[in-house]
């Protein structure tokens, strides 16, 4: 019977954290260069039951395994889904999307402000074309992160007036050209660690790659709403399913206690 009870209320903590991922997917289906997380649910290892009874007339044991108990599941890790967002054309110069044939298109930045998880001066990797220039030129990330160029040095466009061809070169509005962003691709995407506001961190230097870049076009998230909705009612759906099964258990033990052991 707590065996029971242990494998539901384990399957709603795992349930109730797929919601919250879903909820948070849900939450930033607008913002751009989001990626939506994919639940990863597995069950416990298996426990191999034994025959142990003794025969009381015989007094043998016999020997054999009565088969195998699934004692719950979890939600071992949300993992980024890395297909294309939705397009939306905004015509500010500072708003770039990216794509590429060869793989997951991203832009590198450096992290610069020493916060959360990520130390100062790291380089980082977004798919975030979200950016502004501040008051010295510099091209940043709406977190305040320098964007980096092919050579890894940081690009300073001057203010707002500057183009970026197909190829990803930036050149100033009085026709001064200053460099090829920083544009690599990776097909590993299983080895990206997310960081933090849409940043990941690779094991090694990602390769610079055949990348397109349109100006004036932002890439939002890529979270299928429709799909999210429906997997958070049936995620509610099976969180009641489970909690009616512990009430279950619990009114069996209720008249266990009160009627099975009563002494008449």
């Amino acid at each position: 019977m707590l065996r029971g009870m242990y494998t539901a209320s384990g399957a709603m903590q795992a349930l109730q954290r797929q919601q919250e991922m879903l909820s948070n997917n849900l939450a930033n289906a607008r913002t751009p260069g989001f990626r939506a997380d994919q639940a990863s649910l597995r069950t416990f290892p298996e426990m191999m039951i034994h025959q142990a009874a003794t025969n009381e007339r015989t007094g043998i044991r016999p020997a054999g395994n009565v088969g195998t108990l699934a004692t719950g599941v979890f939600m071992q890790a949300a993992t980024p889904n890395f297909a294309p967002g939705s397009i939306t054309e905004t015509g500010n110069a500072t708003d770039l999307q990216i794509s590429s044939a060869e793989g997951v298109p991203m832009f590198t930045i450096l992290h610069g402000n020493g916060g959360g998880t990520a130390p100062e001066g790291e380089v980082l990797y977004t798919t975030n074309g979200q950016f502004a220039v501040d008051r010295d030129g510099i091209l940043r990330t709406t977190d305040g992160d320098q964007v980096l160029d092919e050579d890894g040095n940081i690009m300073n466009v001057g203010n707002d007036d500057f183009k970026v061809s197909p190829e990803g070169v930036v050149t100033r509005g009085n026709g001064e050209q200053v460099g090829r962003l920083g544009l690599v691709t990776t097909n590993n995407t299983e080895q990206l660690e997310r960081v933090e506001n849409g940043l990941y961190r690779a094991p090694e230097a990602l390769a610079q790659g055949n990348v397109k870049v349109d100006q004036g076009v932002l890439e939002l998230g890529n979270v299928a709403i429709e799909q999210t909705m429906a997997e958070m009612n049936a995620g509610l759906r099976q969180f009641e399913a489970n909690q009616k099964v512990i009430q279950a258990y619990d009114r069996t033990a209720e008249k266990a206690v009160s009627e099975i052991g009563r002494v008449r």
